[in-house]
């Protein structure tokens, strides 16, 4: 294509060519030529923030089900900790009342596990009282 010293692009926009033709003329968006009109109204621009109040993360009881699992009972214990971490996850994905659900949950098993322990300690030490004074009346019996 010899260079003939005119441009296949209109002198008023040299980014865009013409269209071929038989095709329409099209402005690029956001782009008037100077003999089109160009009526462009600004849209208000709305920016909606929903905020929750800020709750306090529910108590998730973890300390009370791991001295419970050490001490107490171990599988009280055990669901208890599941529990204590389910409340804390829940609450950090926005759970409020599914994390409030899991802290009373992971309180109760570990209620649970202490009441348990409790009950087993005492039975050891009534079992272990009858087992010595059953040795020694045996004892007793012997050497009389």
């Amino acid at each position: 294509m010899a260079h003939t010293g005119q441009s296949e692009y209109p002198t008023g926009n040299p980014a865009y060519p013409t269209a071929p033709a038989g095709y329409p003329a099209q402005t690029p968006p956001g782009y008037a030529y100077s003999n089109q009109q160009q009526n462009v109204q600004q849209q208000p621009v709305q920016t909606v923030i929903v905020r929750q109040p800020q709750q306090a993360a529910p108590s998730d009881y973890l300390a009370f089900a791991i001295i419970v699992t050490f001490c107490c009972c171990l599988p009280f214990g055990i669901v208890g900790i599941i529990k204590a971490s389910e409340a804390k996850n829940r609450f950090a994905s926005g759970d409020y009342d599914g994390a409030e659900e899991s802290s009373e949950s992971a309180k109760n098993w570990s209620i649970a596990g202490l009441v348990t322990g409790c009950i087993k300690l005492t039975l050891v030490i009534i079992l272990n009282f009858v087992l010595a004074a059953s040795a020694v009346n045996e004892a007793d019996e012997y050497y009389n």
